[in-house]
């Protein structure tokens, strides 16, 4: 009884390459999550550059002149990116 005892302790012990594995799977997580709230943060200052630079501009050339732009600039892009076309298969 003694034996398997030691034995069972023996082969459940937490050892290093055990407690490195949890770990690994760990950081993973954590890498991931890190690496999210960096393109959040990316996201966000793109976001406020953006709104900066519209602020910037209409303060500059006026709403008119930059709703005029903004116009233009969305008509090319519908223009480049035109949107699903859906047919009926005969």
């Amino acid at each position: 009884m003694l034996r398997w005892i030691t034995n069972w302790a023996s082969h459940h012990a937490p050892t290093p390459e055990k407690r490195s594995e949890r770990a690994l799977s760990e950081l993973r997580v954590e890498l991931f999550q890190a690496e999210q709230r960096v393109l959040d943060a990316q996201m966000h200052a793109d976001y406020y550059r953006s709104r900066i630079a519209f602020c910037e501009a209409v303060f500059k050339q006026g709403i008119e002149q930059v709703s005029d732009q903004r116009k233009r600039q969305e008509d090319v892009v519908h223009e480049l990116r035109p949107g699903l076309r859906l047919t009926a298969a005969q």
